[in-house]
C-alpha cells in the first residue's frame, strides 16, 4: 500500500465539489495503473486507488490521503529489455536482468521450417511442446489440413439453408466486404432469419472449425442468436455452436455447443458466466471433434488482436453416437418475434480444418512454416498462431514445464532446434522489491 497526501484548491466553497469529483473520476479504474513516485521516474507500481481513501473539507480547499493498493508490490523499469535470437547461432542467448527481483519475459516465436518438438531451456526452467519423431521407426508429418479459408466477402458461394432449431428461415444473408451479417430478417412469430449453406467438397470424420464473431447489443433490450450448424452430407445437423441473448432484459449472452441435432443431441456448454461474461463479444468460438472427443473454446480478443479470458468445454461420446461425417457448415442470424435485435452481429472469418487421423508410425509436427508462438511468463498464457487463426496452445505443452524466469544478473536461453526460426526474440521489464 502506498499513501499519498494530496491538496485541492477551488475558487469557492460552492466549486470544490466538482473538483474532488474530477480527481475521483481520474483515479477510478478498472485495472491497476502505473503509478511513478516523484522520487524515482524510471520506474512504476501497478496500482488501484483503495475505497478506504477519505476527504476532508475546509472553505474552499480540500485535503486527502489517496491509499493505492499494489497487489503486485515489485516496481518496473518504464525500459523493455530486448533480445533477439540468433538461429544460426548454436550458443545459448545471454540476457541480462540488472533489476533486483526475477523477472518474467515474454517469448515470441516465428517458425520458418517444420518440427515435431520445440523447447526454451533457462536454468532449471523448461518449456516443451510436441514430440521427438524416432528417426529409423518414425514419420514426421502434417496432421491438420485446411479445408475452408472464408474470409467473408462474399455470400456468393452460400447456398440456401434447410433448416434451423426453434425456428424458421426468412430474411437474406449479407457480406460486407469483410464480415457476413444479416441484410433482412424477414417476419416470424417467434426465432427467424436468414441461414445459408457453405459446401466443403469432402466429407471429414474429425475437424476444427473456428469462427471470428462479433456480438454487440446497444441495449440491455435487444436479443438475437448467432448460430453455425455442422451438416452431412444430405443436410442433416450432426452439431452446432452458438452465442445468443435470449433475456431482453440484461446484456448477458450465453455460449452454447451441441454434438448432434436438437432432437436426440447432446448440449455440452450452455454458458454464460457471471452476469454480463460474454457481453460486447469480440473473438474467436472453436468447435473440434477427434474421435469421440468433443471441445467448444471461446475467447475475447482485445484492440490489440491478443486473445484473454479463454473458456473451453470438452464432452466424450461414449457411445459413439455423434460421429457421422462433416460435409457441410451452415450459418444463422436469428431474430426472436419483431423485438429489437442485437445492434452489432456479424462473421469476418470461418476455417475448416481436417484433423488427419495417424498411423502409430506418423508423429505430427508441433509447428510448421508461418506459424507463430508467444508465451507470457508473467500471466502464463500460451498463444500459436497459425495461418491468421489464434488458439490456445497448452494441450501440446509436456505437463512438467516451467514458466521462464530470469534471476537476477546474468541467464542463459537456449532453444531446440534453433534452425526452425527467425524473427523470434524474449522481453522483459525489469523488477524490483
Amino acid at each position: 500500500m502506498i499513501e499519498i497526501p494530496v491538496f485541492l484548491v477551488a475558487e469557492s466553497r460552492q466549486d470544490l465539489p466538482a473538483k474532488i469529483r474530477e480527481l475521483a473520476d481520474w483515479l477510478s479504474t478498472d485495472e491497476p495503473k502505473p503509478l511513478i513516485l516523484p522520487h524515482e521516474p524510471d520506474k512504476y507500481y501497478l496500482a488501484k486507488v483503495s475505497e478506504e481513501t477519505n476527504l476532508e473539507e475546509f472553505e474552499n480547499t480540500g485535503r486527502a490521503d489517496i491509499i493505492f493498493v499494489c497487489n503486485d508490490p515489485h516496481a518496473y523499469s518504464d525500459e523493455v529489455q530486448l533480445y533477439a535470437f540468433t538461429p544460426s547461432d548454436p550458443e545459448p542467448l545471454e540476457v541480462l536482468n540488472s533489476g533486483g527481483a526475477e523477472a518474467f519475459p515474454r517469448l515470441h516465436f516465428e517458425f520458418t521450417g517444420s518440427t515435431t518438438e520445440f523447447a526454451i531451456f533457462c536454468g532449471d526452467d523448461f518449456l516443451y511442446f510436441g514430440r521427438p519423431a524416432q528417426v529409423d521407426s518414425e514419420t514426421p508429418t502434417t496432421k491438420r489440413t485446411k479445408v475452408l479459408d472464408d474470409d467473408c466477402s462474399s455470400v456468393a458461394s452460400y447456398t440456401s439453408g434447410v433448416s434451423v432449431d426453434g425456428g424458421v428461415i426468412t430474411g437474406s444473408l449479407i457480406s460486407t466486404g469483410t464480415a457476413i451479417r444479416a441484410g433482412d430478417y424477414g417476419a416470424g412469430t417467434g426465432w427467424h432469419g436468414p441461414a445459408g449453406i457453405r459446401d466443403l467438397g469432402q466429407q471429414i470424420q474429425d475437424f476444427t472449425i473456428q469462427i471470428e464473431v462479433g456480438f454487440k447489443a446497444g441495449y440491455p433490450y435487444q436479443v438475437g442468436r448467432l448460430e453455425l450448424y455442422l451438416l452431412d452430407i444430405n443436410n442433416n445437423i450432426i452439431g452446432k455452436m452458438a452465442i445468443k441473448d435470449s433475456s431482453g432484459k440484461v446484456d448477458s449472452p450465453v455460449m452454447e455447443a451441441r454434438a448432434g441435432n436438437a432432437a436426440t443431441g447432446k448440449f455440452f456448454v450452455n454458458y454464460s458466466g457471471p452476469a454480463g461474461h460474454w457481453r460486447q463479444f469480440n473473438g474467436p468460438m472453436r468447435l473440434t471433434r477427434i474421435g469421440n472427443r468433443w471441445e467448444f473454446s471461446a475467447s475475447r480478443r482485445d484492440q490489440n488482436g491478443n486473445l484473454y479470458s479463454t473458456y473451453s468445454k470438452s464432452f466424450i461420446d461414449t457411445t459413439n453416437q455423434y460421429n457421422q461425417k462433416l460435409a457441410k457448415i451452415q450459418v444463422h442470424f436469428g431474430q426472436s418475434a419483431s423485438l429489437p435485435t442485437i445492434s452489432t452481429v456479424y462473421l469476418d472469418h470461418i476455417g475448416v480444418w481436417n484433423e488427419r487421423t495417424l498411423l502409430s508410425s506418423e508423429v505430427p509436427y508441433i509447428f510448421e512454416a508461418g506459424d507463430i508462438l508467444d508465451i507470457d511468463c508473467s500471466t502464463g498464457e500460451i498463444i500459436k498462431t497459425s495461418n491468421g487463426y489464434q488458439e490456445t496452445f497448452y494441450h501440446q505443452m509436456d505437463p512438467a514445464s516451467t514458466f521462464i524466469r530470469l534471476r537476477k544478473g546474468l541467464n542463459e536461453i537456449s532453444v531446440h532446434p534453433n534452425d526452425v526460426i527467425s524473427d523470434s526474440f524474449i522481453e522483459f521489464r525489469e523488477r524490483w522489491l
